[in-house]
């Protein structure tokens, strides 16, 4: 079984508890490195973080000595999901973080090189969305990774395509019973495909590092273009891989949008985040 519910305690705006970016690149040892930086909302996803985090990402794509991408998050969680406090005060909003959460997960999976997530306690949602763009996921085993949008009257659709291509069959059930798993049940489901225990887990990510720098790099390059060139053609009659068909990845993110601009999704977030209020 997997643990509670870590949900999203966001409640302040990024510039508050940010100096300057809430995301950070850096790029050494042919190592890029982009970090979510707000870890006193737990990296909580709103429209500037995932701006920012959709321009790192590109200037990750654009540099040439990187053969590797890390994705973390500052903190004891990876990500939290969106910043639902903001939604809370105006529910249209989550329509631009829908937006952008489906631009960084399309750009992430279109990196050449290896890209790799470092999770640490909560990817919830739109976090655990990022996740499914990245070749490898390694998570911490008590780690707590899930879909729990339902409750406030979203769809996690935005998710299908490239969820279903990491866990095949799991994936129904996963977002339909907005279950927490986790960092052991992820990795048996296919959602992670390492995980260690917490003491060990910067141990775990730089193993894979390093075997995955010890690699040629121009071969790792043309294997990921492959992969995507092959899912872009498609699968005979059953027609494009859906992580990779561009229409299926908007017809998706347009269907989560679509019930974020209803009524549904505003009455039961502003209950939600009313009924945390008061038990802080």
């Amino acid at each position: 079984m997997g643990p509670k519910s870590d949900s999203n305690l966001s409640g302040s705006s990024c510039a508050d508890s940010c100096v300057g970016s809430c995301v950070r690149f850096a790029c050494a040892n042919r190592l890029a490195r982009i970090t979510l930086g707000d870890p006193a909302r737990r990296n909580a996803l709103d429209a500037r973080m995932l701006r920012e985090l959709l321009d790192c990402i590109d200037r990750a794509a654009r540099d040439t000595t990187a053969d590797a991408l890390l994705l973390a998050g500052d903190g004891p969680a990876f990500c939290a999901g969106f910043d639902l406090a903001t939604c809370a005060q105006e529910p249209r909003a989550v329509e631009e973080l829908l937006h952008g959460l489906s631009a960084c997960v399309t750009a992430l999976r279109a990196i050449d090189v290896p890209v790799v997530a470092r999770v640490q306690g909560a990817a919830l949602a739109g976090g655990c969305a990022l996740l499914t763009a990245c070749d490898f996921v390694v998570v911490a085993r008590d780690a707590q990774l899930g879909y729990p949008t339902h409750r406030i009257g979203i769809s996690p659709a935005v998710s299908v395509p490239s969820l279903f291509s990491r866990m095949g069959a799991h994936t129904r059930a996963l977002l339909v019973s907005n279950e927490i798993v986790d960092g052991e049940t992820a990795l048996t489901r296919g959602l992670a495909t390492h995980c260690a225990e917490p003491a060990a887990l910067d141990g775990a990510i730089d193993a894979l590092v390093a075997q995955l720098l010890a690699k040629g790099p121009q071969a790792m390059r043309a294997t990921k273009r492959w992969i995507r060139e092959i899912e872009e053609r498609g699968a005979g009659d059953l027609g494009p891989v859906a992580a990779r068909d561009e229409a299926a990845m908007i017809a998706a993110r347009d269907a989560s949008v679509a019930l974020a601009s209803g009524e549904e999704f505003a009455t039961m977030l502003r209950a939600f985040w009313a009924s945390r209020s008061q038990t802080r």
